[in-house]
């Protein structure tokens, strides 16, 4: 069944009329005949019945013609939003952010596509690196920051953006504040804030010096691990280049190397609006800049 040989009915229903109906739709006659015809075949019986000059509508006719037009109007609505999906008047950006990636580091990005449409709208999602890409598989994110330390699903496409450094977080007046890099031996003693969404780096740094170092787990992202560092609840490992805004020192883990690489994911083949391309496009070339 065909949306046309529906839209041909609809218009015969209205005007009862072959002639303007066809006039209506755009189609000779004869063509307009043969469209109701081929839908009758497929609804198994007459829609419509000529007595003399008068036409008319059967009981199927009448029975099927809300259904015909509910048919119509879903497919109207179905054709709206896929135009609103490729028109940037109506764009949504929507953005995954790994443990501990800062949107900072693609703030710029962001502004160059805004200014290109005042209309768009940018959502944030912050999650696992498991958790963004079944959301992208899932077409509930367009893209995704993430580390490029775990194995990403084959169907996502990802771009090396930058790389950052492990820095050890610390209250300003702290003993180990005065120091331009830290050792692991200066962490003796010190507790070590684990944090669910902050990225690995304590656990990978207990892991690799055994027993020597303390961590104490909680369950908050970056920012309130910062306000725990200000409370001097403990010392926390962050990636550099996080916007603390507050009374903290970073300071340069000398060894081992817990430094990552952030990628740019998203789903290979998938139909993007030009918000998205743009902004990955963007993303990508800043990398090389």
């Amino acid at each position: 069944m065909e949306v046309s040989q529906v839209r041909y009915f609809l218009a015969l229903c209205h005007t009862l009329n072959f002639t303007r109906a066809a006039e209506i739709c755009n189609v000779s006659q004869p063509a307009l005949s043969r469209a109701i015809q081929r839908l009758e075949a497929e609804l198994g019986g007459a829609l419509i019945y000529r007595e003399r000059n008068l036409t008319q509508l059967t009981d199927l006719g009448r029975t099927m013609r809300p259904h015909l037009e509910a048919m119509v109007v879903a497919a109207e609505a179905a054709q709206a939003v896929a135009r609103s999906r490729h028109t940037e008047e109506h764009a949504l950006l929507r953005i995954g952010l790994g443990p501990a990636v800062s949107s900072a580091r693609i703030a710029s990005a962001i502004g160059s596509v805004t200014r290109r449409n005042a209309h768009l709208i940018v959502q944030f999602d912050e999650g696992s690196t498991a958790s963004l890409a079944e959301a992208m598989l899932a077409d509930r994110l367009d893209c995704a920051l993430v580390p490029d330390q775990t194995d990403l699903p084959e169907r996502l496409h990802r771009w090396p953006l930058y790389g950052e450094n492990c820095m050890v977080v610390l209250p300003a007046e702290h003993r180990l504040a005065a120091k331009a890099v830290i050792a692991v031996d200066d962490l003796v003693g010190e507790t070590l804030l684990i944090g669910d969404r902050c990225g690995d780096f304590a656990e990978r740094l207990i892991l690799a010096c055994g027993e020597k170092l303390n961590g104490q787990r909680f369950g908050g992202s970056w920012p309130q691990m910062l306000d725990l560092v200000t409370a001097k609840v403990g010392l926390a490992l962050l990636p550099e280049g996080l916007v603390a805004g507050r009374a903290l020192a970073f300071r340069p883990l000398a060894e081992p190397d817990l430094g990552r690489t952030i990628v740019i994911a998203m789903v290979a083949g998938r139909p993007q609006s030009d918000a998205v391309l743009n902004f990955v496009k963007l993303c990508r070339a800043a990398s090389f800049a």
